[in-house]
Order: structure tokens, then sequence, then C-alpha cells
């Protein structure tokens, strides 16, 4: 199977809610970036699969997502780097965001040792900030 494949399957297990198929796809001591400053919910640097759960978990908890629109898969050697964008809508101020990603993944014997996100932070962090914190800067 190419890297390509389990990542994109890692995806499809996303799609599903197969949280735990997602994480066993993941090497022990995996590192998951997720840009962004701290009104992002989930955004952070996550080390090992446990912390990676909660990275799941704030997500699921915080945001409504529509399925991952992936446009293109590049593979070159160990590195899996898919390009799209998603939408999401923060639960609780029910604000909507449509950003462009780059996910690129770091593979190591089948499975993931790195993820890294790289997106819209500023647009991401619009959907969990009200317009009064907004204007206050």
């Amino acid at each position: 199977m190419t890297n390509t494949a389990i990542v994109k399957g890692l995806f499809e297990a996303f799609h599903r809610g197969d949280i735990e198929a997602v994480l066993n796809g993941l090497t022990d001591n995996v590192e998951w970036i997720v840009p962004g400053q701290n009104t992002i919910p989930f955004a952070g640097r996550f080390q090992g699969r446990d912390a990676v759960a909660g990275f799941f978990k704030a997500l699921a908890e915080t945001t409504e997502m529509a399925p991952l629109q992936i446009d293109q898969y590049v593979e070159q050697g160990d590195i899996v780097i898919a390009l799209g964008s998603s939408t999401g809508r923060s639960k609780q101020l029910q604000k909507q965001v449509t950003t462009r990603f780059a996910m690129v993944y770091t593979m190591t014997g089948g499975k993931v040792a790195k993820f890294e996100e790289h997106l819209d932070t500023a647009a991401v962090a619009s959907a969990y900030v009200s317009d009064a914190q907004a204007a206050r800067g």
C-alpha cells in the first residue's frame, strides 16, 4: 500500500467519525502540529497518540465540520501532502469559516510520524472570536 493510500484511508476514517482508526494510523510518538493563536481551541503542538486524541476531542467539542475537500495528493518518498479546503462552524458562536489547507504527513513504517497543517489561521480564529472581541482587537 502506498503512503498516499494510507493517508486517504485516514481521511475516510475521519469522515466516518472513526477517530480510533485514525489514531491507530499514527506512530506512538507522533508529532501533530496545528498552527494558530490560543483563540483556536484545537490549535497546538501535540506529542503522542493520547495528545492527538485530545486534539480530535477539542475539534469535535467546538466545531461542526463539513467533510474535508481534498483536491490533490502529492507524494515524494516518506512525505504525503494533501491539498484542499475545509468548511466548519464554531459551535459556540455559529460562525462559519472556509479555508484552503496543505496537510503534510511524514510517514514511517506505514504510519504517520508527523502531521503539520498549513492554513489561514486568521480566518479560522475569526470563527471563535465574537464580533465585540474582534473590534477590541
